[in-house]
């Protein structure tokens, strides 16, 4: 094991996520979202401490809640080549913050992080997340735009940020040493390894296939269809950001 990262762990409690257990904010990006996401975000929502739509991701609330006063969120930003007038209008007709941002250096998910971080400072909030819902497998730009956001997401917001699609829950591992805590329901469930990024090392205890100091690079080796060994923790210690995944269960009703 690396004894440079050793000292201090990061640690991730997904379970927590799905049980209310987290502060977290709530994001919901653009496309229509599997069934299992519109139970998660309607379970979680009461208990999520902000709410961000980001442009199209204004529509798919709207279709979801109707005019329920109970899910309004206080944020509606993108550069609106999505949402319609008439949900935008809904909105701000009842008070929600719309802002357009037109920049097209970067991707609305990623602005919408920026916002995210000043309304969280300026209303103090103490989120411990950003959980971005997003729907998964329809188009290939989109997974790896947001998968790119993972990477910029440490220099514009201070809260980790995880995506949740369909039956999968991803975030990327900075440089160091990681914890992740185990639930007993997702002791079944797939995860992955993948350094999109540039080569690191890496080394993990807790996965039925484990890395020893290994080099990996996209390319050449990275872990995919990795299991759980039974551990109640996962630890990773890697020497440049890694994609974590894992499989997850959700609600269907």
């Amino acid at each position: 094991m690396c004894e440079l990262f050793k000292p201090q762990a990061m640690e991730w409690f997904p379970e927590h996520i799905f049980s209310g257990e987290e502060s977290i904010v709530l994001l919901i990006l653009n496309q229509p979202l599997q069934k299992e996401c519109e139970v998660f975000v309607k379970k979680i929502w009461k208990s999520a401490l902000f709410h961000v739509a980001v442009d199209g991701g204004a529509n798919v609330l709207k279709e979801l809640f109707g005019e329920e006063i109970t899910f309004i969120p206080e944020l509606v930003c993108g550069d609106f080549d999505s949402a319609t007038p008439e949900v935008l209008n809904f909105y701000r007709s009842q008070g929600v913050a719309v802002i357009e941002t037109p920049d097209q250096d970067e991707t609305d998910f990623t602005k919408a992080l920026r916002l995210t971080e000043k309304y969280l400072k300026d209303l103090k909030l103490k989120a411990s997340s950003v959980i971005a819902v997003a729907r998964n497998g329809d188009r290939l730009d989109h997974i790896l735009g947001n998968l790119n956001t993972l990477y910029s997401a440490t220099d514009v917001i201070s809260v980790p940020v995880l995506i949740l699609g369909h039956n999968s829950l991803t975030w990327l591992l900075s440089i160091g040493h990681h914890k992740i805590h185990v639930s007993e329901r997702m002791m079944d469930s797939h995860v992955g390894l993948i350094p999109l990024g540039s080569e690191c090392k890496a080394t993990t205890t807790g996965l039925k296939w484990n890395l020893n100091n290994d080099k990996m690079k996209f390319g050449g080796l990275i872990s995919t269809c990795n299991m759980f060994d039974g551990s109640k923790v996962v630890t990773v210690t890697t020497d440049s950001p890694l994609v974590w995944t894992m499989e997850v269960t959700m609600d269907k009703n």
